[in-house]
């Protein structure tokens, strides 16, 4: 019975400890952040120009911006994902420069050179503000976020009117990304940061595209699946064979995004469904 007793006390303090690194480390986990910045020009987009936004809590962050070259395009606002800076998509942002759209790619707190320390409420914050620059400036603005950003881009995008919402390796929640990760342990009762997109992506107005690879082991491509049934307006998915969870633009992700800029009319006036 003693040997009972003290193998169930250290399961119960492994088990203690296990919850303990799991609530601490989430934010090293979830916002490994990359404090150095470069400059447009080394990421390839010497044209565009470093701007300055003050967030609503305070902040003064730095952004990329370039306006459209054709006056009819819209700017696409660009959040990267967790592991990255704003400079990693620089050939994403050489692509939309180089077929007259705008881009603004919005930096995070604790992220290239910016102050501040990440969080969920906190990126939303960054994200306004850089609407708010692009409103400003008499934009018409389509969200594009990447994996951690696709969470910003869908919260944004029921806070504001905005002509598109593009999804790129998206996830429905960062509480089923941890359930699959960590099955054995209560992730939902720890998480600070959910970022629960599957249950704010009905309430989107604007239509709707997202793409994933295929092969996807970060973010499984169900979780587009299940995002794509849950929205409401015209939408298309488009599955990448082969590609993982990286380097998507290269793998068909910049075809199906132009494709899909070019024909936003008529999404909206015939309001078609559409996976391919």
């Amino acid at each position: 019975m003693k040997i009972l007793i003290a193998i169930l006390a250290v399961g119960a303090t492994l088990y203690a400890v296990a919850l303990l690194l799991a609530y601490v480390a989430q934010d090293r986990l979830i916002f490994p952040a990359i404090p150095v910045a470069q400059t447009p020009e080394e990421a390839g987009v010497g044209d565009m120009a470093v701007v300055s936004l003050r967030t609503g809590d305070g902040l003064d962050l730095q952004g990329w911006y370039k306006a459209p070259t054709v006056l009819e395009k819209p700017t696409l606002l660009l959040f990267h994902g967790n592991g990255e800076t704003v400079a990693w998509n620089g050939h994403i942002a050489r692509a939309l420069i180089d077929a007259g759209y705008g881009v603004f790619m919005a930096e995070y707190r604790g992220y290239g050179g910016n102050p501040g320390k990440p969080s969920e409420t906190g990126l939303y914050e960054d994200g306004r503000a850089a609407l708010d620059f692009l409103e400003a400036a008499g934009a018409r603005v389509v969200l594009h976020g990447y994996s951690l950003g696709s969470g910003i881009a869908v919260q944004l995008a029921t806070e504001r009117r905005v002509e598109a919402v593009i999804l790129a390796a998206p996830y429905t929640s960062i509480a089923d990304i941890s359930v699959r990760m960590l099955p054995f342990l209560p992730v939902r009762s720890l998480l600070r940061h959910p970022f629960d997109s599957v249950s704010k992506i009905g309430r989107v107005e604007a239509p709707v595209l997202i793409y994933h690879g295929t092969l996807d082991r970060v973010i499984p491509p169900d979780h587009s699946r299940r995002l794509f049934e849950s929205a409401k307006t015209p939408k298309r998915f488009v599955a990448l064979e082969g590609a993982g969870h990286v380097g998507l633009w290269a793998s068909g992700g910049e075809a199906a995004v132009l494709s899909f800029l070019g024909t936003l009319p008529a999404m909206m006036s015939d309001g078609a469904d559409r996976a391919l």
